[in-house]
């Protein structure tokens, strides 16, 4: 194979993280104060800083090098004074691409974790690790944390986000590009997938490089199975199977709130994929995510609310916002709320269930309704059309791969956040079926199960059939006008 023509030394600035992190961050704020929200075109910056397009991009994507004197403008462009820590050499940093990387400033805990990927990927050579778990379990922050403390091992780092779904000749001409200090471009490469998957597979032998794939469920499908990819994107399916099964000395982290069909095959305790479900914060960790929120309580109450999130880092996050912002600080009256699905983390888990085939979602709602670990065959009883038993296991298993269903031996359930929200959604969907006469979850669950445990059955009347009849009152008025509809309704 031939090899790219000699790298040439580049000289110049660019940004640092922390620089462009300042950056960006009075950027944002000069377009919400001044421009009304809506973000700067190249050309508005272009204009405000006095350089012309091409530069601007280049600062901005620190991707090539400019002078101290162009740094300087964009900075006093916003009202800020560039420091030292903002810049650096680029002959220093032109192997770390941070692409959209976040700031993981706020972090805490996850020491396990971070040993685990340690051993997998320094020590053990791993070449793929997948990094799951539902949405707001920190999945991108450890990732950040962990190249953040290991960069010094590998002379390349590239991060990538696929949030914005890119297609993969797009991804891999990007790689390749930086990998080759943009000797070669898109011109020059393969036009398919497998050719230019094949020359990213020649850095990562030649190279010890790290590269980051976030968001990987950006380009897997909905309504189907878990793990399988969108149309026009099962070249992403290609490009791991290549990264896993090839020789080479670097290694892949993707971060998913689904585990990729590929990963499932290749995997293995012994094997040089391996992936890692990311459960919520342990209590005392999630108390300090808390604390530094600025939330003052007894242990007692901030480890309730860190049990009610499930360690859910970005639910302790926003309810702490919310308990400052609409409770004056004062946690226990939150707690009195009974509620911790709100907002941005109601937006998250209607994200992932609209993903969800009808029978997983059927699948959901029982296992919501049990309110308590059950096994495959309790399932399957509850089920009113039932399933063979290979399908009940297709539909836990794609479910379990989507982060949504946690398993503990032969035993499955929700976890509270995800509890909360189905609970809500099924509530909502039965009081709106009763309403127009359009039946169709109601006909397929009961609310209560006669079956049930005292305990089991007190807590369905009360998170199913108590909210119900509270919502149909509150629509109907009055507990007669309700009865009179629901008897007209039997005609």
């Amino acid at each position: 194979m031939t090899k790219p023509p000699k790298q040439k030394r580049k000289r110049g600035l660019v940004l640092t993280l922390e620089g462009l992190q300042k950056l960006q961050s009075a950027k944002i704020a000069s377009e919400d104060k001044e421009n009304r929200g809506d973000k700067y075109t190249l050309e508005d910056l272009s204009e405000r800083v006095g350089v012309n397009c091409v530069t601007v991009s280049k600062v901005l994507s620190r991707s090539d090098a400019v002078d101290k004197k162009t740094l300087e403008l964009f900075f006093q462009a916003f009202n800020l004074v560039l420091e030292r820590a903002d810049h650096t050499n680029l002959d220093k940093s032109r192997h770390l691409d941070w692409g959209e990387a976040i700031n993981a400033s706020v972090f805490y805990g996850r020491i396990e974790e971070l040993v685990t990927l340690e051993q997998s990927i320094l020590r053990e050579r791993c070449q793929i690790v997948a990094i799951l778990g539902m949405g707001g379990m920190g999945k991108t922050s450890l990732c950040v944390k962990f190249v953040e403390q290991n960069k010094e091992n590998f002379e390349y780092v590239i991060w990538r986000s696929l949030q914005d779904a890119p297609p993969v000749n797009t991804l891999l001409a990007s790689l390749i590009q930086f990998l080759s200090d943009g000797q070669e471009i898109e011109a020059v490469l393969p036009e398919g997938t497998l050719g230019r998957a094949t020359r990213l597979l020649y850095y990562l032998q030649e190279h010890r490089c790290l590269l980051i794939l976030d968001n990987m469920e950006s380009v897997l499908r909905s309504g189907g199975r878990a793990g399988h990819y969108r149309e026009e994107y099962e070249g992403y399916g290609e490009l791991l199977k290549k990264i896993g099964e090839t020789e080479h000395q670097s290694c892949l982290i993707l971060t998913s709130r689904e585990k990729p069909k590929e990963v499932v095959s290749m995997e293995g305790s012994a094997l040089n994929v391996r992936s890692l479900m990311l459960k919520g914060l342990l209590p005392n960790d999630g108390q300090e995510i808390l604390k530094i929120k600025g939330i003052s309580a007894s242990d007692d109450e901030l480890r309730t609310l860190v049990e009610r999130c499930a360690g859910n880092a970005l639910a302790l996050k926003i309810i702490a916002t919310t308990i400052q912002d609409l409770f004056f600080g004062n946690i226990s009256e939150f707690l009195k709320q009974d509620a911790v699905v709100f907002g941005d983390i109601w937006d998250i888990l209607e994200e992932q269930e609209k993903r969800l085939s009808d029978l997983e979602r059927e699948i959901l709602y029982w296992l919501a309704i049990n309110h308590e670990s059950v096994s495959l065959s309790e399932l399957q009883k509850d089920i009113i059309s039932p399933l063979p038993l290979h399908k009940s296991l297709e539909v836990l298993e794609s479910l379990v791969r989507r982060s949504l269903v946690e398993k503990s031996t032969a035993l499955f359930t929700l976890q509270p956040v995800v509890m909360e929200y189905v609970i809500n959604r099924l509530v909502g969907q039965v009081c709106e079926e009763i309403e127009t006469q359009n039946f169709q979850v109601f006909r397929r669950h009961a609310l209560i199960k006669a079956t049930a445990k005292d305990y089991v059955r007190e807590s369905q009347i009360h998170h199913y059939i108590q909210p119900v009849i509270d919502r149909l009152l509150a629509v109907f008025r009055s507990q007669r006008k309700l009865e009179n509809y629901l008897e007209c309704s039997k005609k």
